[in-house]
């Protein structure tokens, strides 16, 4: 199934938190669990180049973000779309 992605509250649609549609909900994925090559794919999934941003942090959640929905993103960076990536659901 598709993993909708969206980059919320940056100056363009490349820039900003990112946050997938997962489960039927949006939210945003764990840093820790969030490597270079999950970004490559996300930015390739999105259209938008090279990347240059950085998930929410781990634990607190930020102002106005939706709660953590995936713990763990781990692709290869060959992948075309996220969820061809292992994703791993956070705990709330």
């Amino acid at each position: 199934a598709a993993v909708p992605a969206r980059l919320q509250g940056g100056r363009s649609r490349c820039a900003g938190r990112l946050e997938l549609l997962f489960a039927g909900t949006w939210g945003s994925v764990c840093a820790e669990g969030w490597d270079p090559a999950a970004a490559q794919v996300l930015c390739r999934q999105l259209a938008c180049g090279r990347p240059r941003f950085v998930p929410a942090p781990c634990g607190s959640t930020a102002a106005g973000a939706p709660p953590v929905v995936l713990r763990q993103v781990q692709c290869t960076g060959q992948e075309p779309a996220l969820e061809h990536c292992i994703l791993q659901p956070g705990h709330p």
